[in-house]
């Protein structure tokens, strides 16, 4: 189930079709595909994917019918294709990136998802308008599909926290002037109830920027009867965040809400550290659910 639209310019734009095609593949910032016809967009910090076809031009007459008969358009052979199904950030993301190459290119887009009269020709869609357009249409198939899929399900409000945290992350780490862990966010799905939990993984007491999670696996090395023991389990946030409030900093970046340990106060916290009680071990808690499945709408 996929969101697809369709590029086009108007016949007296002076990038020709080749050219357009060539920008695409400069301007989309990730690229995993080995193929020249294809742009295969994964962030594997957001878990955000999305497609683009460079295609061969239409040769059937139903296909040139239906992409090729807009007066004064162009249809230039580059389509997008963004799954349903998805957490609504994967909106923000992608149609940022697809509005500003719009944007530079003068680029029209044909919506077959609209069923007004938007639909009779290409138009300028601006960023906001593909945001919301392709979020109510995913949030109408979430609730359709959602007990026939077995959906999972995750709050819009955490899983927007989640990405504006974890798309910074690389920007974060290039502004750090100290040697700071900046972990990644994942999810994990209790077993019994299939309820699912953002958490980070956090070891020995290390410096780290902490966003807001619902729980924390701890990795735990210390020494017991001169045997190295490594302990590992979940814990709850807001327990970590009573145990050491004093250690823990508020974090001057306005782009995300996280708190900071820094060195310092890590070294004086790891006795405390390495006794703080595991609440759950993580393998009989539950499995590691990728960033992708999961919606906000039930």
């Amino acid at each position: 189930m996929s969101y697809d639209i369709y590029f086009y310019r108007k016949q007296n734009t002076p990038l020709s079709k080749r050219q357009i095609q060539l920008e695409f593949h400069k301007l989309i910032p990730i690229n995993i595909s080995d193929i020249d016809t294809q742009i295969n967009y994964e962030n594997k910090r957001t878990g955000v994917y999305f497609l683009i076809d460079i295609n061969e031009p239409n040769t059937e007459q139903e296909e040139i019918e239906l992409y090729e008969n807009f007066e004064g358009f162009e249809y230039i052979d580059i389509s997008a294709s963004i799954n349903f199904l998805r957490p609504d950030y994967f909106g923000k993301e992608i149609f940022s990136i697809l509005g500003k190459i719009c944007n530079k290119l003068n680029l029209y887009i044909y919506n077959p998802q609209e069923f007004s009269e938007k639909r009779d020709s290409p138009l300028k869609w601006s960023t906001k308008e593909l945001i919301e357009h392709w979020t109510e249409h995913n949030a109408k198939i979430s609730r359709q599909h959602f007990n026939e899929l077995e959906l999972l399900y995750y709050p819009k409000d955490k899983s927007d926290k989640i990405w504006e945290y974890t798309s910074m992350i690389d920007t974060l780490e290039n502004e750090m002037d100290e040697d700071i862990y900046i972990p990644n966010i994942f999810m994990i799905m209790n077993k019994e109830t299939k309820e699912i939990f953002s958490y980070i993984v956090w070891s020995e007491s290390i410096p780290l920027i902490l966003p807001k999670v619902d729980f924390i696996i701890l990795v735990k090395n210390y020494k017991r009867l001169f045997k190295k023991i490594e302990e590992i389990g979940i814990v709850k946030y807001e327990e970590i965040i009573s145990k050491f409030s004093n250690e823990f900093e508020n974090f001057e970046n306005t782009k995300v809400d996280c708190l900071i340990l820094k060195q310092s106060n890590a070294d004086k916290m790891k006795k405390d550290f390495n006794s703080f009680p595991i609440w759950k071990s993580h393998k009989e808690y539950g499995s590691q659910i990728g960033l992708d499945n999961f919606v906000n709408h039930k």
